[in-house]
């Protein structure tokens, strides 16, 4: 995991919980495969859609998700997969397009905009990016996501000022529009309703010169600082694509987080399944993983502990075995050393030859160590 279990998470008792669950790669996995033929988008940045849904979700970070410009509606349906699989309430995704294919670019969009336009029989030119709105709407059925989606047809100056209001607070603005005029009009429109922690996804900021001028166009007319990110274009026949949150945080620090999360909730799934519950487990983590006492219906003593509360580290060998073996006799079955600690097993060596003498080892791997108290007291 390198320096994704480094982080610190902002919420661990939610992972503590089970609610970034999500993060389980099959899953996010089989979600990109059943869009796949309805998009052009890359799996990469599709991956990375579904994070960011989840963590705005995780996060309880309010709006609706919005995409302008759908194609056949792939990366929308991606959104609207991950709400379902949710339970998402009160949450919509808004597909704004034509459905009648592209406008035609500018000289301001570069060179390969205007190749691009002019090549009509390249596989790539797609009958002008054209897709119906019934077609979208067909695969949308297909796909069971029909509920979470609210179609718009039209051309972007005429829809986006005439629904702003009805969309409000938007948590993830999806731009694939191509060209500098359509992307000026989508930030002009929408840039305002995206909320503080929300994400603003450029598919195209790295393909045509229009959509990185109109965005760094814009963000300089508002003095505005963000940092754009790039996403994806790891493997060698993909670009990537480009992306900023809204706020003082950066999607590559969320990102962080989430691996700090997914290694915890893999942690706590693994002590629930060797630590029945109603017993007492000593937990030896510094303070980091932030649970409460009651951990599943198991009890929780930090380690060292005073008057129930994290004291720090041990001064020395003695003092660790000294309060492991207090805890031990006053009822605690289990020892679960997390991650975050690990060092404390060759820096007190004494300590991790007791606990090894005195106990029995039930689990150890990369995020955790637990050893069964109970031969003793």
């Amino acid at each position: 995991m390198g320096d994704q279990v480094s982080a610190s998470p902002r919420n661990t008792q939610a992972v503590a919980e089970g609610s970034w669950a999500w993060m389980q790669t099959p899953d996010v996995m089989d979600a990109v495969a059943r869009v796949r033929p309805f998009t052009m988008v890359p799996s990469e940045w599709l991956v990375e859609l579904s994070w960011q849904v989840r963590a705005v979700l995780a996060e309880n970070i309010p709006g609706d998700f919005v995409e302008c410009g759908v194609w056949r509606g792939g990366a929308s349906f991606l959104m609207a997969d991950v709400l379902r699989q949710d339970k998402a309430q009160n949450r919509s995704v808004w597909l704004f397009d034509s459905f009648e294919g592209m406008p035609p670019p500018d000289v301001i969009d570069g060179p390969a905009a205007m190749r691009w336009a002019r090549d009509t029989d390249s596989p790539a030119y797609l009958d002008n990016i054209r897709a119906s709105l019934e077609e979208v709407r067909a695969g949308a059925e297909t796909l069971g996501v029909a509920p979470y989606l609210r179609f718009v047809k039209g051309w972007f100056e005429e829809t986006l000022p005439a629904h702003r209001d009805r969309i409000g607070p938007i948590t993830i603005l999806r731009i694939d529009c191509d060209w500098y005029a359509s992307v000026r009009c989508c930030l002009e429109n929408l840039y305002d309703s995206v909320v503080d922690g929300g994400f603003i996804i450029f598919d195209d900021y790295y393909t045509n010169d229009g959509c990185a001028i109109a965005v760094h166009e814009f963000l300089g007319a508002r003095s505005l600082p963000y940092r754009i990110e790039t996403v994806g274009g790891h493997a060698l026949d993909t670009e990537p694509c480009a992306v900023f949150r809204k706020g003082p945080d950066t999607w590559r620090a969320a990102r962080r987080n989430l691996g700090w999360f997914q290694w915890l909730w893999q942690a706590c799934e693994e002590l629930k399944t060797f630590v029945p519950p109603g017993d007492t487990f000593i937990l030896v983590d510094e303070d980091s993983w932030g649970t409460n006492d009651v951990f599943h219906g198991r009890r929780r003593i930090p380690f060292l502990e005073r008057a129930g509360r994290y004291w720090g580290a041990p001064a020395d060998d003695a003092t660790a075995i000294r309060e492991l073996e207090r805890v031990r006799c006053s009822g605690a079955t289990f020892l679960v050393v997390a991650w975050p600690a690990f060092w404390w097993f060759s820096y007190y060596a004494g300590f991790q030859r007791h606990v090894r003498s005195s106990s029995r080892s039930l689990l150890e791997n990369e995020r955790l160590m637990i050893f069964d108290l109970r031969a003793r007291c």
